[in-house]
């Protein structure tokens, strides 16, 4: 697992920022799911499907995986919520999806089963005249004592004919500052010329939140700093960065290790307390760095070849000493986000 990978499961697994992914995506925002309402769950889908004469086990890992309890018209409602936090677009990720909703109810199925097994265990060992019919049920409720004979169906299934099985939800998480590209249907990566079969064929949808197609002005509907940081993966290579640091100006420590992962410029969250980080500091550091990149470029294009002169101009320009100018004119002068925004107008324009 890389280390985008790892610091995006570690920032979700936080039931706060969990819950606002899952609040966006589901209600627009608003609070419905509530941190404390959700339980972790072991992320491990695994089944076995049976044939005629073998079986074979299947199993598959969730990012994260966990258990929504809330409140009904005063019943309790439960439902599972997995969460797949993607750093590249993935072209098979709407069958990947389908599997593990799939794995998660044949669990929930041969959960109900062994709880019918321990329940009709119970029984015969409390009841010496039980006996073993597998297609009986005895029960004994206010002094009642009642026979109940099995429907057969539900001896082959293992399940009662009113069992519920819990809702599975899956939501993809696009944290490569990119637009999905891939599918987001199962129809649109099957091979069928006849489209008209395609009405027979059960189709999976992905429920997916991409950061760089969310408007700006949508990011509000974050009350975490989960919107912070999904702005900012969205605006990590443009312009637009500097202005979405400079309205949060610190963030939680936490939100900005989460962050340090998928941008490359760590050190605007270096400066930090025991909880919070500011940011400003770091921020002008780095403009400071785009500043000087770009006229060390741009004398260069005009011709200066001699390195002192160009550290000589950028040091009495630019306050800085002549070592960071010397170590800056080593690296390699790429684009950075915002660099025509910062541009100093006291480098010589282009001749």
């Amino acid at each position: 697992m890389g280390e985008k990978d790892t610091a995006a499961k570690h920032y979700f697994a936080n039931d706060a920022f969990f819950a606002d992914a899952f609040n966006f995506f589901l209600f627009s925002g608003k609070k419905v799911i509530k941190p404390e309402e959700l339980s972790p769950m072991d992320s491990t889908e695994a089944a076995r499907i049976f044939g005629e004469k073998s079986s074979t086990s299947v199993q598959r890992h969730r990012d994260l995986l966990k258990l929504w309890g809330a409140r009904e018209n005063e019943d309790a409602v439960f439902m599972l919520l997995g969460l797949e936090l993607q750093s590249k677009v993935h072209y098979g990720m709407t069958a990947r999806n389908m599997l593990y909703d799939a794995l998660s109810y044949a669990t929930q199925i041969s959960d109900i089963k062994r709880l019918r097994k321990r329940q009709k265990a119970g029984k015969t060992e409390n009841n010496d005249n039980a006996g073993n019919d597998d297609d009986a049920e005895l029960t004994c409720e206010n002094g009642i004592v009642t026979i109940r004979v099995t429907d057969s169906a539900e001896f082959l299934s293992g399940m009662k004919k009113d069992d519920k099985l819990k809702p599975v939800i899956t939501l993809v998480l696009n944290l490569s500052g990119k637009p999905w590209d891939g599918p987001v249907e199962l129809h649109e990566i099957l091979n069928v010329k006849n489209r008209e079969l395609l009405q027979y064929i059960n189709n999976y949808r992905l429920n997916i939140v991409s950061p760089a197609e969310i408007a700006d002005k949508d990011f509000k509907k974050f009350s975490t700093a989960c919107g912070f940081a999904l702005k900012v993966i969205k605006h990590q290579n443009d312009a637009g960065l500097a202005d979405v640091i400079k309205k949060q100006k610190s963030t939680d420590t936490e939100t900005a290790d989460f962050i340090s992962a998928f941008i490359k410029h760590k050190k605007i969250f270096q400066e930090r307390d025991t909880n919070e980080v500011n940011m400003m500091n770091g921020l002008d550091l780095w403009e400071q760095k785009v500043k000087v990149l770009e006229a060390i470029k741009i004398l260069k294009n005009l011709g200066k070849t001699d390195d002192e002169y160009i550290v000589d101009y950028v040091v009495k320009n630019y306050q800085v000493t002549p070592d960071y100018v010397r170590k800056l004119m080593k690296e390699q002068p790429a684009p950075l986000p915002g660099e025509a925004k910062f541009q100093d107008s006291s480098v010589p324009a282009h001749s």
